[in-house]
């Protein structure tokens, strides 16, 4: 069976069924690009908000973990010694118990303030993942001033007798210079007290 040319043209293409242009597949192109760019920012910027949080949960984890070592294995008297020793005229800093006390773990300063310095050592320098923090515990003067003026009574003194306030910060070891340390994901701070043998 032979076909005229008419219904040859019409079984070769038919009516309504044209591809795309070129510039319409361009265009398309252009649009999937800016979308996938736009997405890909998002991704980035999840990624890098994520390995904050992570961060900033080991050095709560960091701090947690120094406040209760020192809770435990401090020497409450000496302590308070240390915290609330004579400070030197015109200083109103109190001593810090960190890092550049305690440079290696045979010779730490701090061996009267602790059963075990070298344990402390390594309390003061961890590493995780690969990172190095540092960790620095400080005495909260304003709390205790708080602490010592409530509560209590004449015949059992006050409660600022048996709890000795602490303030424990944790550094990442190579932003600890920086001036950009002191954003909320860089270091992290954890308050607790360290309470006399008496009271526990």
């Amino acid at each position: 069976m032979k076909l005229s040319k008419l219904e040859f043209q019409n079984r070769q293409e038919p009516k309504g069924e044209r591809g795309f242009t070129l510039v319409e597949i361009l265009a398309s192109l252009v649009v999937i690009a800016v979308a996938g760019l736009a997405m890909t920012a998002f991704f980035v910027n999840a990624l890098s908000y994520a390995k904050g949080n992570q961060n900033k949960t080991v050095m709560i984890n960091l701090a947690r973990n120094t406040l209760f070592y020192m809770q435990k294995e401090s020497d409450f008297k000496e302590m308070t010694d240390f915290f609330k020793g004579v400070q030197p005229i015109g200083s109103n800093d109190s001593p810090t118990i960190d890092t550049s006390g305690c440079q290696t773990a045979s010779s730490c300063e701090y061996t009267e303030l602790v059963a075990d310095p070298q344990t402390l050592y390594y309390i003061l320098n961890p590493i995780v993942n690969n990172i190095p923090y540092e960790i620095t515990i400080s005495y909260q003067d304003n709390l205790f001033k708080k602490l010592d003026s409530d509560g209590g009574t004449e015949d059992n003194g006050r409660i600022g007798e048996y709890l000795l306030p602490i303030k424990v910060e944790v550094r990442e070891a190579d932003t600890a210079d920086d001036a950009a340390s002191s954003s909320k994901r860089e270091m992290t701070e954890v308050e607790g007290y360290i309470t006399d043998e008496s009271i526990r």
